[in-house]
């Protein structure tokens, strides 16, 4: 058994010469150019599929590899999994040259017994060796061809840093070296995953938080780098929706894991170096401050106004929604170009880059790293509720100043109780976030309607006597709308001030 660990990124078609002749592998010597065509097999309720595992047989020049790689992860792009290979006679596999035990759990004589062919992939791989400052060596790939699957079939350009020997960070250090002239991105998404996707006939869909994954036990620096992790997968995840489709819903995501590590930031911040946080808490809050506007126009012209248009159509509203739309798409092609751009690749490889840091320097961890990870949740946790519980003192006369802070409390509370949430208890853990995701999300629509009144200002302009029939008729519905929601928000703030404080249970065994 080997483990891979690979950096994958895909690469636009048009910046194929700038990579072949990047002067960095030109140094690298001779690339190996070799045709390489895969099938993978799977039974046809795809078990090996959903037990995160692939099974390939692979043709190489005149030979023939059978491949086995089982459970591993992704987090922006860094791949590593365990993977056992053996020369096979031909197309078909044979799972009796494999004698690891996990393999053989695996592949029962039930499931070989049911095994087919699901998809293939076919591509040319340019492979150069490049050697690592301080000792190893990691090969770049370049593969260019495709993958089908259920009829259906879709390209590959993407390159893979492997590492053959050394540290993973060198992985890192090699892609920001390469992305400084060539337009790379993180990609999550493997050739597998792209085939089974295929098979199923399933698009691209919106990627919300996932478990994190926290064990009992775990110290403090451990859980931030998975905390952080399971947040670079979510905004990679959501990355390819941002870029090419239409559906806010990306952007939401996409969002919504950027105020994750933001969080994680302030959350584990007591415990970590202040320099190794710093510049990623600054690049975060550029990214915020692109993705915002367009999130802030995404709501105003897909949820605020549709209603109004369909209750009351005239020109003057649809003049509006159309002034609207044009902000929408002036907000998005500036999104479009920050998420395109070498800066936010740069931004997820540093990151990546310093989440190696823990384990790499396991030895010289701090004190606060090396302590256990429901310590810090506990006064984590403690802090922010007491906090929340005095920004929402006298609820019903709360102003828009002081609502907005108690949604800003209510968020940070909710990502902390789900950053920790597998340390305790699951019963107690759902009832206290169901009950706080309810109020913050209340409190979240108030604010949409508060962004409103901005946006309102925006389109009103030079135009202000034109519009002003129209943008009163909005401000009044959305103002009238959030009287109904505050009256609605006052049980859950009550449900909220009752809530059990799941962390002054005791910890999982």
């Amino acid at each position: 058994m080997t483990t891979e660990i690979e950096l994958k990124l895909a690469l636009p078609p048009g910046q194929l010469a700038h990579l072949k002749h990047h002067p960095l592998l030109a140094q690298a010597g001779p690339a190996l150019r070799r045709r390489l065509a895969s099938v993978y097999f799977d039974t046809p309720k795809l078990e090996l599929m959903q037990a995160q595992a692939a099974l390939r047989v692979r043709r190489v020049g005149g030979r023939w590899v059978q491949t086995v790689k089982i459970g591993g992860g992704s987090a922006g792009g860094l791949h590593q999994r365990p993977e056992w290979e053996t020369p096979v006679a031909g197309a078909a596999p044979e799972p009796a040259r494999f004698d690891a035990p996990a393999v053989q759990t695996l592949l029962t004589p039930a499931r070989l017994a049911r095994l087919r062919p699901v998809f293939e992939t076919q591509f040319w791989r340019t492979a150069w060796t490049v050697p690592v400052s301080g000792g190893g060596s990691i090969e770049v790939a370049l593969d260019q061809g495709f993958v089908s699957g259920g009829g259906r079939s879709q390209p590959i350009c993407e390159v893979e840093l492997e590492l053959k020997s050394g540290k993973p960070a060198a992985l890192y250090d090699l892609a920001l070296t390469l992305a400084v002239d060539i337009d790379l991105f993180p990609d999550p998404v493997s050739k597998a995953q792209r085939g089974y996707a295929l098979f199923q006939n399933l698009s691209l869909q919106p990627v919300q938080a996932a478990p994190i994954g926290l064990q009992p036990g775990m110290q403090v620096a451990d859980a931030f780098v998975a905390v952080m992790q399971s947040g670079l997968g979510q905004f990679t995840a959501n990355l390819d929706g941002l870029m090419h489709e239409a559906d806010p819903e990306y952007l939401h995501q996409a969002r919504v894991a950027l105020r994750r590590l933001r969080s994680a930031l302030t959350v584990f911040a007591p415990a970590l170096p202040d320099a190794a946080l710093t510049p990623l808490s600054e690049e975060l809050h550029w990214l915020m401050g692109v993705l915002g506007p367009a999130r802030d126009w995404d709501v105003f012209a897909t949820q605020t106004l549709p209603p109004l248009l369909a209750a009351k159509p005239g020109s003057a509203l649809a003049s509006l929604a159309r002034d609207g739309e044009a902000r929408r798409r002036e907000a998005r092609a500036a999104m479009a170009t920050a998420v395109t751009s070498r800066r936010l690749t740069r931004l997820l490889l540093e990151a990546g880059r310093m989440l190696l840091r823990p384990w790499e320097q396991a030895k010289g961890r701090s004190a606060g790293q090396n302590a256990p990870a429901a310590t810090l949740a506990e006064a984590v946790l403690e802090r922010r509720h007491r906090q929340l519980l005095r920004r929402g003192r006298h609820f019903a006369e709360l102003q828009i100043a002081a609502r907005h802070r108690l949604r800003i409390a209510a968020k940070k509370q909710r990502y902390a109780a789900e950053f920790f949430a597998e340390l305790y208890p699951p019963k107690t853990v759902r009832a206290y976030i169901k009950t706080l995701a309810a109020l913050q999300d209340g409190l979240g629509a108030l604010n949409d309607m508060a962004v409103t009144g901005r946006l309102l200002d925006a389109l009103r302009g030079s135009r202000a006597a034109h519009r002003a029939w129209a943008c009163g008729l909005v401000q009044g519905w959305v103002e009238s709308r959030a009287q109904a929601r505050i009256a609605e928000l006052e049980p859950a703030w009550r449900r909220m001030k009752t809530a059990r404080p799941f962390w002054r249970k005791p910890i999982r065994n």
